[in-house]
């Protein structure tokens, strides 16, 4: 018995042993899993800005570029130019510094980008093909704002106004002025389609690190609200944006090398208003803004307190008294700050500032902006309701952000 016990003993030290060993042994062989990130660009261009679009890789090239074997930074980038079938493309560098682009997916010739499918089918490309621990998303073309499609061409409450010609390409003036030749880029034109902010926002199934609208007057308290559920921090405009867009040579390093989001966003703020800054005339043309997400509903509770008993106040607002973001009569574009200054009282208005330096971490302008003098900037463009303008007044009610602060009744 004694020996029958012994063995025992032994076969269960033995056992131990062996269990120890293989843990250590898996321990060794299976480090921690490294974290993924992963950034999409997705640039819809099968319009007038395929040179520009062109000029955008031909920059990213240039800068950084994570390499090949480097799992755990992956850059991918929707290509969509006319005359071209679209691409889903993995680009990165390989031991000798040189540029490569894999292609992940060739998508048919007549695929639209500016249209909600292709959106989504492109991002569960990206999923299945990358899937990522944090992600980033850019998205780069046209872009109107928090708009319902088609209504910055051809806005239906004006149509029987005398006074209001249509518009045959929406986007003329905003690729080359025809007052001073400088190009603009302005999200999704392909084909007369456009993807509209409550789509767009409801097709992203993952949370992002960042969005960054590469596009002209994103940068409206609109978007960010309807946007806020789907990432931690928004990059936009207010304004237009000058065709050449954000500095592909340098965003990329800050995104996939500095670990603190806050800090590395910011510099791709600073970044891009650094170079416009340092131009002369004309081209030194930039407003950008960031926001943090998660300090948006708290201004959504302070703004609906003013708003309550402001409606009147509201709709008869003398808008040429107004800091203007918009150029060419497409007056749906104002300074968020600047209306609500006009409705609170001292002690709302405080609160009001607070609570909109909470969510606005990094903004800056130049003084002018081609035409626009911008003598107020708070980082954060919305419309000014007219009781005229039905169309636009139903569709505004649909978005979240009125849904919050009961602007629009």
């Amino acid at each position: 018995m004694k020996k029958r016990g012994f063995i025992r003993i032994l076969s269960l030290f033995a056992l131990l042993v062996c269990i120890s060993s293989c843990s250590l042994t898996s321990c060794k062989d299976n480090p921690e899993k490294e974290k993924v990130r992963s950034v999409l660009l997705y640039i819809s261009a099968n319009n007038n800005l395929q040179s520009y679009a062109e000029e955008c890789i031909r920059d990213l090239k240039l800068g950084y570029v994570p390499e090949y074997k480097d799992k755990s930074k992956i850059l991918l980038v929707f290509y969509h130019i006319p005359g071209k079938a679209p691409t889903l493309s993995r680009y990165s560098c390989n031991k000798d510094g040189v540029v490569i682009s894999e292609t992940i997916s060739i998508y048919e010739p007549e695929m639209n980008s500016s249209q909600i499918a292709s959106f989504s089918r492109v991002l569960a490309d990206v999923e299945r093909s990358f899937p990522a621990d944090y992600r980033g998303l850019i998205l780069w073309s046209h872009a109107t704002g928090w708009l319902p499609e088609g209504y910055f061409a051809n806005p239906l409450d004006r149509i029987g106004d005398k006074s209001y010609k249509p518009v045959e390409d929406p986007y003329r003036f905003l690729v080359k002025s025809s007052t001073d030749g400088t190009p603009q880029k302005s999200f999704g034109s392909d084909n007369n389609s456009e993807i509209e902010i409550t789509d767009l926002a409801a097709a992203l199934r993952q949370n992002y690190e960042f969005i960054l609208f590469d596009c002209c007057l994103m940068g409206g308290i609109e978007v960010a609200y309807e946007f806020k559920d789907k990432c931690e921090y928004m990059l936009f405009s207010p304004t237009e944006i000058l065709a050449d867009g954000f500095p592909y040579t340098k965003i990329f390093n800050p995104i996939f090398n500095v670990e603190n989001r806050l800090e590395a966003l910011k510099q791709v703020c600073s970044d891009y208003f650094a170079i416009y800054d340092s131009k002369t005339g004309i081209y030194r043309s930039a407003t950008v803004s960031m926001i943090k997400s998660s300090a948006l509903d708290n201004l959504a509770g302070v703004c609906g307190s003013i708003y309550r008993n402001n409606q009147d106040s509201i709709l008869t607002m003398d808008a040429s008294q107004l800091q203007v973001y918009f150029r060419f009569d497409k007056h749906w574009y104002y300074d968020f700050e600047d209306i609500v200054s006009r409705l609170a009282t001292p002690t709302q208005y405080a609160e009001f500032k607070r609570a909109l330096d909470q969510a606005i971490v990094y903004k800056a302008a130049t003084d002018i902006f081609l035409d626009i003098d911008i003598e107020r900037y708070s980082g954060l463009s919305t419309y000014l309701p007219r009781t005229q303008y039905k169309v636009l007044n139903n569709f505004y009610k649909t978005l979240k952000w009125n849904i919050a602060t009961n602007y629009v009744r």
